[in-house]
């Protein structure tokens, strides 16, 4: 038999093969592992208010770390920090409402909100995560609040507690849990096939009902992709915002570990903000968003 007919029968079998074989996609972290990730977020949000058009953008990055500091019974015990923060927020009607960035030093003394922003760096909490990357539970976000707290010296306890208020309604134990939840929880329970699917959701301010699809996989490298339907909800004493449609998310991780080396997040939603300071007016809104992660 022709030597070339043989190669070209064992190099098909070879792709069938692995095409057909099944992977159990998941984290493997060690203990002691650590990872540092660096986020970037841009936010676009247009309100129509009449026939006048208030365009926004919201600009967030930073880097945080992961530390393993144990592993019990297939759960990850990840220690998590902050090394740099900043955001960004402009309107075109309003001009820069916002504009911190933790890495530039020193810190203007009569800059509150970037001096309390400063607490945010080194201070440590922890999570518990599964081979999925479901995170079961986030523990010590009060350090971080108390952290920074502790770079202002406040006047009154009145004026305290009212700032104590509002950061802790944005950096406590439930929203971050969310927050990082949207980037770890890629896996399925069960073994996959290449162009494989299965379903996953998480739940809170974003809520998304996830279909993945294992496009690739080698021995180095997890290609992965999903699209999900989302709802975006944000309710505090001023406005209410109920935004929903899509999300594709793209990513890449490591065969080994499990862990990502990066992953791009777009979405795509609209719906109405009430604005309760305005006698509950309505106003159209859509946002459209792109969130990075990468491995440092």
């Amino acid at each position: 038999m022709n030597p070339l007919y043989i190669l070209l029968i064992f190099l098909n079998f070879a792709s069938l093969h692995t095409a057909n074989s099944q992977h159990k996609i998941e984290y493997d972290l060690k203990k002691g592992a650590i990872y540092k990730v660096e986020q970037t977020a841009v936010q676009n949000i247009v309100q129509k208010i009449d026939s006048t058009e208030h365009f926004m953008t919201n600009t967030l990055g930073g880097t945080f770390v992961m530390e393993v500091v144990n592993v019990e019974d297939g759960k990850f015990i990840i220690d998590t920090n902050f090394e740099t923060f900043k955001l960004k927020t402009e309107s075109n009607i309003y001009g820069v409402l916002t504009n911190l960035d933790t890495s530039i030093l020193p810190i203007d003394e009569n800059d509150i909100e970037a001096k309390i922003f400063q607490g945010l760096i080194g201070a440590k909490f922890q999570m518990v995560l599964l081979k999925t990357g479901k995170i079961e539970s986030v523990t010590g976000v009060e350090n971080l609040v108390s952290s920074m707290l502790n770079q202002v010296e406040f006047d009154d306890d009145f004026t305290k507690a009212l700032i104590q208020k509002s950061v802790a309604k944005e950096f406590n134990n439930t929203e971050l849990l969310e927050s990082l939840q949207q980037f770890t929880y890629i896996y399925p329970e069960t073994k996959i096939k290449v162009n494989q699917t299965w379903k996953n959701s998480y739940t809170g301010s974003v809520t998304a009902n996830n279909t993945w699809t294992l496009t690739n996989y080698s021995k180095d490298a997890i290609d992965l992709k999903s699209i999900a339907n989302v709802q975006l909800r944000t309710n505090d004493e001023t406005i209410l915002m109920e935004l929903q449609g899509d999300q594709q998310t793209v990513a890449i991780a490591h065969t080994k570990t499990g862990f990502i080396n990066s992953m791009v997040v777009t979405q795509q939603v609209q719906g109405i903000t009430i604005m309760r300071d305005m006698n509950n007016v309505e106003v159209p809104t859509t946002l459209t968003s792109t969130i990075t992660y990468k491995s440092l």
